[in-house]
């Protein structure tokens, strides 16, 4: 890395880290005083409130992120402006872009990081915090973490379960039928067990009563009992239930995935919210990008002539908040079948990824 880069860099992370963490203390304070009543009512401990904001920063990054990115870029580059140092650069000979590659590269970092965060951490996350508040509701009650009744259907299994209790923290199970069908929706077997566990990557059921069915659905012989069987048969895994559960906000994009392949019976407005859902999250991270190329020749502005910096402050916002109305309108027509999913996803990203390439280009 060249000097000319590193020098570039710091003179952006300081102020992104300040920007970053001042932006992270005023969401939790504004959090706080939404929650405050709940935690108080439910007696919440001190180490818990703090485990709470700890789990909860890494759901709402892709919102803090970008603005603390584009703040600190637009604040370097007014200090650089300021100082003329990005003339005497390109009295150097250094074009314009080149000069802001190392902003590009962070921009395209913290990308990839928000983006890395919203498919393995920020969905858990986020239900997560939902299920504690809950809880504080409730003052504790475990009845949070019991679904009842709960149904699932298997297309590409051809399995249909039915639960009457499902506990989302140890994956135990009560009174569980489980029925079996041949591709042509006749019943094959059926099974009906008082409780069934998740142990060592397999569902054990207990006390169980099977019975076969021939292919007119009717019973095929005597029911078998057994105490104890190993359902090597159903690959169903407890993530498998928990995504039946959770609303969309807290599936990640695979997880979508694998909904829409279960479910193969969907209809054309469930799949479009799916895939909507699907592809906005994936393209909601390359808005930190898109700040960074926004933020480039707004910034370079700002120490221009008197008043600049206010005005490229405001163009700079304008644009980024455009981004964000046009990207929630685009996933409302999406959801309603108005707009392709794709489309609704990354039109925005295009248009705005457009903007930020044009005026940086054009940037003398």
């Amino acid at each position: 890395m060249k000097i000319l880069d590193r020098y570039l860099l710091r003179a952006l992370l300081i102020p992104f880290g300040y920007c970053l963490t001042g932006f992270i203390m005023l969401y939790v304070v504004f959090d706080l005083f939404n929650n405050l009543p709940d935690f108080i009512e439910g007696k919440t401990p001190l180490r818990e409130v703090l485990l709470f904001y700890l789990i909860l920063l890494p759901r709402d990054l892709w919102i803090i992120a970008p603005i603390s990115l584009l703040l600190a870029i637009l604040y370097s580059l007014w200090q650089l402006s300021r100082a003329n140092e990005i003339i005497a650069m390109r009295a150097c000979g250094l074009s314009s872009l080149r000069i802001m590659r190392p902003v590009v590269m962070v921009g395209l970092f913290a990308t990839l990081t928000v983006g890395l965060l919203n498919e393995t951490l920020a969905p858990w996350a986020g239900y997560w915090t939902d299920q504690f508040i809950q809880l504080q509701h409730q003052k504790g009650a475990l009845s949070v973490y019991i679904v009842s009744p709960l149904a699932f259907k298997n297309e590409a299994g051809h399995r249909i379960w039915y639960i009457r209790e499902f506990d989302k923290r140890t994956f135990e199970m009560h009174d569980v039928t489980l029925v079996r069908q041949r591709p042509d929706g006749s019943d094959e077997i059926k099974y009906q067990a008082a409780r069934g566990s998740w142990l060592d990557g397999r569902w054990w059921f207990s006390e169980v009563a099977a019975q076969r069915y021939d292919d007119q659905s009717q019973p095929r012989g005597a029911a078998t009992f057994t105490l104890q069987r190993e359902m090597t048969e159903v690959n169903e895994t407890p993530e498998s239930f928990l995504n039946e559960i959770k609303p969309p906000e807290y599936l990640s994009s695979l997880e979508i995935l694998t909904y829409i392949k279960t479910h193969g019976q969907l209809s054309h407005d469930a799949i479009a919210k799916c895939l909507t859902n699907l592809h906005s999250r994936l393209a909601m991270p390359w808005i930190c990008l898109i700040v960074a190329l926004i933020g480039i020749p707004f910034g370079v502005k700002t120490g221009n002539r008197r008043g600049g910096a206010l005005l490229a402050i405001i163009g700079a916002l304008g644009l980024v908040f455009g981004f964000y109305i046009v990207s929630n309108v685009g996933i409302a027509l999406g959801k309603q079948g108005a707009l392709i999913p794709w489309v609704a996803g990354w039109l925005p990203d295009f248009i705005f990824l457009g903007i930020g390439i044009t005026l940086t280009a054009r940037m003398r």
